[in-house]
């Protein structure tokens, strides 16, 4: 129409007259295709409403996804009670079939003692059996083991182990068993018995899995403890070690030196100095290591016996679960020393330790070699137990095997891979000799060099002409946006984007709830806790921050924000100069975190304590992906799985290559990026990784020899390749997440053929990579402008967080992704904010003949916080917002 559409202020708000509203209305109806609703109509919505209803928390969800598909499909949305008694309804029939399943699974007696037993009191002043399971584990030590191995017996007692609830989805789970662990034990009383039901068996199950995964990644991380212990030890010692042989070399040189001794006196002298010097015989640090942990006898057995009421299953050559049945009886009897006719099967580094004379010693290696075996068959998927998310059997991941074979060919499609590997192969065999004849070239022109070692070198980048033009305009912009409080600048994006009703799942209904939503964002995504964000924000209590701060932990709900933003920043002309929005980046900031907290590791860099929040930067500088990691671990899973889900969830233009650095990458992800549909493009630190592995059929050219390290087996592929297509068709179907189907491939998997597949094969593709960013420089250009990027958007997230987590939050997993969601939609509030005021100030510049090139808006970027305060007295002037952003009255509504 020509006319600048009202940017705060509902629609009928422009009307005096009420008949003439209605005739715009019903002309814009027509014009737009919108068509009223029907008896089919509502048929087909209360079809639509089934579908969706096992997927959301609340029945306010239901009622905005019906909306949405009654826009999507142009027909007039009718009115909020007629949605919502067809989303009741649906919602009652999923409830109803999910209660089926659970009375199904669990007799009426078990679920009647369940019930009683969670609301019963431990102990005088002690609260309820479901407060102290809903505790989550404190700081990393024996105790915290301990505790939580109570906790995983008592569920296992309640028989929440052999319970099978497969027919109901775990998502589906959380959200029952948050809803009783969110509510006071004395109401969840007064609700009615089949809720009571639905919510307590559903707690009790998810409970353990949590539990039991917590647990194991605790007694995995006390190996890991012990065996540092072990190592820090054993360089003590060496240190000492070497100051008595500098000391000894010392008295031997005197003695040597001494012309009032004869010959023999001075042998003898000498011999007595070697005497005190210890045994010479050579020994690896590693067989040293292995010794003094032998030594630590007390905590290792002490870990033994904590996981003695664990049932681990295996696989038929998984010798730590024999070893670990031995040593069990062995305890049980009370026996000090290993008997001589035990029969036990132990690596050949144990092994001399384990025959030895000295049986006392046998059982001590015995017991340390359980203890180290037992976690790598814990990570390499050989070890497992049933009741548990991350260490579960590999084929209760993957598609089960007859499945597979019916639906192969359904998900090779998808995959866009073929059944057999002999083209694709072929084709990068192709690529790579063509890559290497290029390389040849180069080298020979002398763009790259090749020391003797074999390792090539780079030349370095040249920078890009100096123009102070865009610094300038930049400058300039900003100073036209001007200053912002966070809390303005919240409630505008919250105006353009809706992100509230998303984390709510259905708009506001009070100023109060809204405010206390948005005190509960900041209150996760910086610093600063629930009392003091209730103390900078004067409508508020901590009580209110703390409830809504739990609301914020429901899955998928800062995700969608996150998503919604994005989308807003897309829409902006100027993104795409930045970007073509198929390039990203991928990368870890560390956050510091109390010592206490269980998941915490020491960041190398700084030398505190710190968890990872692992960030997925768009070319065009939004966060598109955001997650919870433990640090000190390799990121390619983590990156992987950032790429999965946010092409399934993008519409547009999907990922196709990930930037990430030396700890983002292995050739096994490498082969599980490829499977996914984008290649990994990692940005090597070091010179010796820079090499290449070919197969027999490519040639060699001359002068490049000594960049070649090995050679890759075609026929390891091929005998792998059909497992390969099952775990990249499990991972894209998300039965598996990427992270954990890493870890599982990792270097303890060695013996697995298919890691043997995937590595052979990650090793072309990296050879494949190598070349490209070995000769053509603008590619590798633009590989670290993308890491850059990520580098700056991280800048600005620590002006978000400029603190640590404290000391009691970030235990639960809920809590740590409610912390890395709410950081990460903080954050692209702002870079959407500043993108949306950076696109006014260049339309005005362009409507009034200022010049602007493209080129540099192209070197601009929106990761800028100078010109917002984030601290101080936070005001939320709602009532600019109050027709957007909160669902009117009744009364309203019937006059409107």
């Amino acid at each position: 129409l020509g006319v600048s559409a009202p940017a705060i202020a509902s629609l009928r708000s422009i009307y005096k007259r009420r008949e003439t509203a209605f005739e715009h209305q019903k002309w814009a109806r027509d014009h737009l295709g919108i068509q009223p609703a029907s008896k089919s109509t509502s048929a087909e919505l209360a079809s639509v409403l089934s579908a969706q209803a096992g997927a959301v928390a609340t029945v306010d969800e239901l009622v905005t996804a019906g909306m949405h598909w009654l826009f999507d499909q142009k027909i007039l949305i009718s009115s909020e009670r007629v949605i919502r008694d067809l989303a009741r309804e649906a919602f009652a029939a999923v409830e109803g079939d999910i209660l089926k399943a659970i009375k199904a699974a669990v007799p009426a007696e078990r679920r009647k003692a369940c019930i009683k037993a969670l609301f019963e009191v431990r102990q005088p002043g002690g609260g309820t059996v479901l407060e102290w399971l809903r505790t989550p584990p404190r700081k990393h030590s024996p105790s915290t083991l301990a505790e939580t191995s109570k906790k995983i017996e008592y569920l296992k007692g309640l028989g929440a182990a052999t319970w099978n609830l497969n027919k109901v989805t775990l998502e589906r789970q959380k959200i029952y068993a948050r809803a009783i662990a969110g509510r006071p034990p004395s109401d969840s009383k007064r609700l009615k018995e089949d809720t009571q039901v639905l919510e307590a068996i559903c707690f009790l199950r998810t409970m353990l899995l949590e539990l039991t995964d917590s647990y194991l990644h605790q007694v995995a991380r006390r190996v890991s403890d012990l065996t540092r212990r072990a190592n820090d030890k054993t360089l003590s010692r060496q240190g000492v070690g070497a100051a008595a042989y500098r000391k000894g070399l010392g008295d031997i040189k005197q003695i040597l030196e001494d012309k009032d001794r004869t010959s023999d006196q001075r042998c003898e002298a000498i011999s007595n100095v070697i005497g005190t010097l210890g045994d010479f015989s050579p020994v690896s640090h590693a067989s040293v290591v292995r010794a003094a942990l032998t030594d630590d006898a007390v905590r290792v057995r002490s870990l033994l016996s904590l996981i003695s009421t664990i049932e681990f299953k295996g696989l038929p050559d998984a010798t730590a679960l024999k070893q670990l049945e031995i040593l069990h009886a062995l305890h049980a009897s009370g026996a000090t020393e290993l008997p001589s006719d035990t029969e036990v099967t132990v690596d050949k580094v144990w092994r001399g330790m384990v025959d030895g004379d000295d049986r006392k010693k046998a059982m001590r290696a015995l017991e340390a070699s359980t203890a180290l075996a037992l976690r790598a068959g814990l990570r390499r998927g050989s070890i497992w137990v049933d009741h548990s998310l991350t260490f579960r059997e590999r084929d209760q991941m993957l598609i089960p095997p007859d499945e597979w074979k019916r639906t192969k060919t359904k998900y090779i499609r998808a995959l866009k891979l073929p059944a057999k590997p002999d083209k694709f192969l072929a084709s990068l065999e192709k690529v790579i000799a063509t890559g290497l004849t290029a390389l040849a070239e180069a080298a020979e022109a002398g763009e790259v060099t090749l020391d003797a070692n074999g390792t090539i070198h780079l030349p370095a980048l040249e920078a890009q002409p100096e123009d102070i033009e865009p610094k300038r305009a930049l400058d300039h912009m900003f100073a036209l946006i001007g200053d912002v409080q966070f809390p303005d600048l919240i409630l505008e994006m919250d105006s353009l984007t809706n992100f509230s009703g998303i984390l709510l799942g259905r708009r506001a209904t009070s100023e109060h709830e809204l405010i206390a939503l948005y005190a509960a964002l900041i209150a996760h995504g910086t610093e600063t806790d629930a009392k003091g964000v209730a103390a900078m924000t004067p409508q508020l209590d901590p009580a209110h921050v703390a409830t809504a701060m739990r609301a914020l932990e429901y899955p998928g709900r800062l995700r969608l924000a996150n998503q919604r933003v994005n989308e807003f920043q897309k829409s902006h002309e100027i993104t795409r100069l930045w970007g073509r929005g198929t390039l990203g980046s991928s990368d870890m900031m560390s956050v510091d975190a109390s010592r206490n907290l269980w998941n915490a590791r020491i960041d190398p860099r700084r030398r505190t304590y710190a968890v990872g929040l692992y960030t997925h930067v768009l070319d065009q500088h939004s966060i598109i992906y955001d997650q919870a990691i433990v640090l000190n671990t390799r990121q390619d899973g983590p990156a992987i799985e950032g790429v999965v889900r946010y092409n399934q969830a993008t519409e547009d233009t999907p990922l196709t290559r990930l930037a990430v650095d030396t700890h983002g990458y292995t050739n096994v992800g490498m082969t599980i990026a490829k499977s996914q549909g984008f290649d990994l493009c990692p940005q090597l630190r070091n010179l010796k990784e820079r090499k290449m592995f070919l197969t027999r059929a490519i040639a060699i050219p001359e002068g490049l020899d000594g960049l070649v390290a090995g050679r890759v087996s075609l026929k390891t592929i091929r005998v792998g390749w059909d497992d390969l297509l099952r775990v990249g068709a499990s991972i894209m179907s998300g039965r598996v997440s990427a992270s954990v189907m890493t870890v599982r491939l990792g270097s303890a998997a060695k013996s697995d053929p298919i890691h043997k597949a995937a590595d052979h094969l990650g090793r072309l593709l990296r050879t494949v990579f190598l070349c490209d960013y070995f000769t053509n420089a603008e590619f590798r250009r633009e590989i670290h402008t993308v890491l850059n990027r990520g580098e700056s958007v991280h800048q600005l997230q620590r002006t978000v967080y400029s603190g640590k987590i404290a000391a009691d939050r970030g235990r639960r997993r809920d809590e740590l992704m409610a912390i890395s969601g709410s950081h990460t939609l903080l954050t692209n509030l702002v870079l959407a904010w500043n993108t949306h005021h950076m696109q006014a100030v260049v339309d005005r510049w362009r409507k009034s003949g200022t010049t602007v090139e493209d080129t540099w808006i192209a070197r601009m970027g929106p990761a800028h916080s100078s010109h917002i305060n984030f601290r101080g007295l936070f005001r939320f002037g709602i009532e600019k917002y109050r027709a957007m952003l909160l669902k009117p009255a009744a009364r309203e509504r019937k006059r409107g």
